[in-house]
C-alpha cells in the first residue's frame, strides 16, 4: 500500500468528532460509536460461524470502518455493511466463503438462534449481500489491501534481534497483544493511528503487563517504537486512548 493509499484513510478526532457523514446527518459522536461496536461485534460474531482467520476479520473490520469515513449511518445499516465487509474480506484475503454460508451466519446471529431456517430470510441477506458489497468497494475506492497490527506485532517478536526473550514469553506475549487489537477493532483506532502505531502501543502495553522490560530511553538502546519505526509521540497517544477506552480489559 503507497503513501497516498495509506493516508486517504488517516483521519484526527476532530475531523471524527465533527465532520463524519453521520455527523452532518445529526448523529452525535457517542451514537456513532455505538453502532460502529455494535456492527464490528456483528462481523465478530458471524465470523465465528464462519470460522474465519484473523487476518479476515481484522481486513473486515477496516472496510466498515472506512466505509463509514464515506457514508452515513442515516443511510446503511451496521448490520447490511458488517454483512458486506465480511463477504468482501473472504475474497480480498483469499479464504472464501460461500455467499449461501454467509447469509445463514448473518440470518442467525441476529436472531440468535443457532438453529434458525427460513428460506426466504437466507435469501434476503444473500440479496443484501450482493447490493452492498458493490456500495463497499466503491465507496472505500477499491482500496482492498489493508495494513494490520498483527502482521507486525508477529514480524517484531519473530525478526528484531534487538529483543531477545523465550519462546514462551514471546507465545505469551503474541497473545496479549491479539486481545488488545481485537478490541481496538470495536473502536475506530484504524482511522487515527497507522498500523505500526497501534502494534507498537500493544506491545508495550504486553511487555508492561507480564513483567517483562520495555527500553524506553533511546540513549540506552533501541526503542520498541524506533524498531517498529513509530512515531513516539503518536504511540503514546494510543496507549492512553486504548486505556480511556477499555479501562478494565487488564483486570480480567
Amino acid at each position: 500500500m503507497n503513501d497516498i493509499s495509506k493516508s486517504q484513510w488517516k483521519f484526527d478526532k476532530n475531523q471524527y468528532g465533527k465532520f463524519t457523514p453521520s455527523r452532518c446527518d445529526g448523529i452525535s459522536m457517542e451514537e456513532e460509536n455505538k453502532l460502529r461496536s455494535d456492527g464490528i461485534q456483528f462481523i465478530k460474531n458471524i465470523s465465528v460461524w464462519l470460522r474465519l482467520k484473523h487476518q479476515t476479520i481484522a481486513t473486515a473490520t477496516t472496510y466498515f470502518h472506512r466505509f463509514f469515513m464515506r457514508c452515513s449511518f442515516k443511510d446503511y445499516t451496521q448490520h447490511d455493511i458488517g454483512a458486506a465487509a465480511t463477504f468482501l474480506a473472504t475474497k480480498t484475503t483469499e479464504h472464501p466463503r460461500i455467499i449461501d454460508y454467509v447469509a445463514v451466519a448473518c440470518a442467525r446471529v441476529i436472531r440468535r438462534d443457532n438453529n434458525f431456517y427460513d428460506a426466504d430470510e437466507f435469501t434476503k441477506w444473500i440479496k443484501i449481500i450482493i447490493n452492498k458489497e458493490k456500495v463497499l468497494a466503491e465507496k472505500i475506492c477499491f482500496d482492498f489491501d489493508v495494513d494490520l497490527p498483527h502482521i507486525h506485532v508477529v514480524d517484531f517478536l519473530e525478526n528484531s534481534s534487538d529483543i531477545i526473550i523465550t519462546e514462551k514469553k514471546k507465545i505469551i506475549l503474541i497473545r496479549m497483544a491479539s486481545l488488545i487489537i481485537s478490541q481496538t477493532y470495536n473502536h475506530p483506532f484504524c482511522l487515527y493511528y497507522t498500523s505500526k502505531e497501534i502494534a507498537s502501543s500493544v506491545l508495550y502495553i504486553s511487555h508492561k503487563y507480564i513483567g517483562l522490560p520495555v527500553n524506553e530511553n533511546p540513549l540506552l538502546g533501541p526503542t520498541l517504537w524506533g524498531i517498529m519505526e513509530s512515531d513516539v509521540y503518536a504511540v503514546h497517544k494510543c496507549i492512553n486512548d486504548i486505556f480511556n477506552t477499555y479501562p478494565t480489559i487488564f483486570f480480567i
